[in-house]
Order: structure tokens, then sequence, then C-alpha cells
């Protein structure tokens, strides 16, 4: 039922029957609480990160997919247990967005953690212009191989899609926002044209780094940022093609974190906005 919220079925994905469960603990699928297999529940790869208890960097999900689902539904079953160790240093940081404004008052108990990546890129646009224009117009690469699973997965796409460039520095409304440095592959320069200059790569590089990390600078303020301690019973809708997720880290224990979700595509979103009377661009 958690896909009915938004009036579809959870997407099919290949994870099975498009309902998913992610413990921090593997016996969680091998059992229920009856002795029974959890056969029943789509799974990702348990070699994602998703099913350790280390911190998630913000991102968005299945940015190797050439339409990520528009829609993640988060259900939190069973919060990580809060131990004394949990306030060991190092690990409270989202990995490469680490707060530059750090909370120090924030212990990593495995709290969640939104933010709104279209604000995130009209904050850049505002604040530097070039590393705009290179995020949006720089096409990345994101893969995921699963051996085990017989798929290999790969999209490319930039990291801010907008409705394109309206001379300037100003740009149209921008459409969606594809990030997730765990499955980015190596960035290739740009072919080179004919009859133009060799194609200088080292300042590929450097302008593309400098854009990401301005980029990276912006998603870990405190101030761009949303952390939930979700309860049990909680539920999240999470706008996959807009809004990043990710998760502080958390002691593992005998009580694993697990929650439940699915993905609801980007057309069936896109189409329960236009029969509420909303404009699509």
């Amino acid at each position: 039922r958690l896909a009915s919220m938004v009036g579809y079925n959870p997407l099919q994905t290949l994870w099975g029957g498009g309902v998913w469960s992610t413990s921090s603990s593997s016996s969680f699928y091998k059992n229920d609480a009856n002795g029974e297999g959890n056969e029943g529940l789509g799974s990702a790869s348990t070699n994602d990160s998703a099913y350790g208890s280390t911190s998630l960097p913000l991102h968005t999900d299945m940015t190797y997919m050439s339409n990520p689902p528009g829609v993640q539904v988060f259900l939190m079953v069973q919060p990580a247990e809060a131990t004394a160790s949990s306030s060991t240093s190092g690990e409270s940081s989202l990995s490469n967005t680490t707060p530059k404004d750090d909370n120090k008052s924030i212990t990593p108990t495995g709290q969640s953690v939104y933010l709104d990546g279209f604000c995130a890129a009209q904050q850049l646009l505002l604040e530097n212009p070039e590393a705009f224009r290179l995020l949006a117009t720089t096409a990345r690469r994101y893969d995921c191989i699963d051996d085990e699973e017989g798929w290999h997965l790969e999209a490319t796409g930039p990291i801010i899609e907008t409705t394109g460039p309206r001379g300037g520095n100003k740009w149209g409304p921008v459409r969606s926002i594809r990030h997730n440095d765990l499955d980015r592959l190596p960035d290739l320069p740009p072919y080179p044209i004919l009859g133009s200059p060799v194609n200088d790569s080292d300042s590929f590089y450097g302008k593309l780094r400098e854009a990401h990390d301005a980029w990276d600078d912006i998603l870990g303020r405190d101030s761009m940022r949303l952390v939930i301690e979700l309860q049990p019973g909680d539920c999240v809708l999470v706008a996959n093609q807009r809004c990043f997720h990710g998760r502080y880290a958390f002691e593992a224990s005998k009580f694993p974190r697990v929650v439940m979700g699915c993905y609801v595509g980007m057309d069936e979103l896109s189409s329960k906005w236009r029969k509420g009377g909303l404009r699509v661009l």
C-alpha cells in the first residue's frame, strides 16, 4: 500500500515485486520473526552501501537509469538503536557533503537527511554561474553492475537538467537533478570539434572539479538540509528527481535498522500531477 499514497502500484524494478527493504543486518533477509523467509519483499543487492551502518552522502537514486523513478517512498520499520558509542567523531559527517557550518549537537544515530536539489541549483547559479553552466551542460556517467543478479545498467546525464540556456547567465527552469557520487563513473573530456585546437584535458578536468566542489559546498550546508530522526511507522515521500536523501552513520547492534520502501515511475507521477491540474515542464 506504500505507493498507493501517490495513486499507483509500486514500480516494477529489477528488485522484483517493487517493494524493497533494507536492513543493517543480513539475517533480516533470511528469516522473519516466525522463522519464515522474506522472499515476498523485493530488495536491492545487499552489496549496496544502504545495507551497512556507515553514513550515506546526499544523493538521488538510480542515476544509472535513463529515466530514474519519480518518487521514492520510505517507511521506517525499526530505527537504529542508540548506543553509548554513537557520539564518536568522524562518522557524523555525510562523506563528501560534510556540513561547512557543522551542527555539533547532532549525535549520529542513523538520522535521515534531505535537501531540495532545485533550491541548491538556484543557489549555485547565484553564487557561481560558470559552475552551474558546467554542471548543466556536462553529461556525467553512472553505472550499476551486479554479477550475482545479472545486470549492468548505465546512463548519462548532467547533474542539473534545465529547459535550456536563455542568454547570458539566465537559464530556463530546472527539470531534474541526477547526482550520486557512489555510482558515478570517471568523466570523459568532450570530443574535439573538427578544425578546433586539441582539447586541453587538464583544463577540462580542473574546471569540472572546481564546479563539483562548489556544488558539494552548497550540499554540505546545514542551512540547506533537513535532518529527521524517523520513528517506527513514519513514512516519507521523496521526489527522487528533485530531492536528495542521505543518512548519518549509526552503530550496528542486535536490533538492526530496517527501512521499507518502493518507487513510483516519473511518467506515472507526471500523469498524477496533470490530472490534478498542475503544469508539468
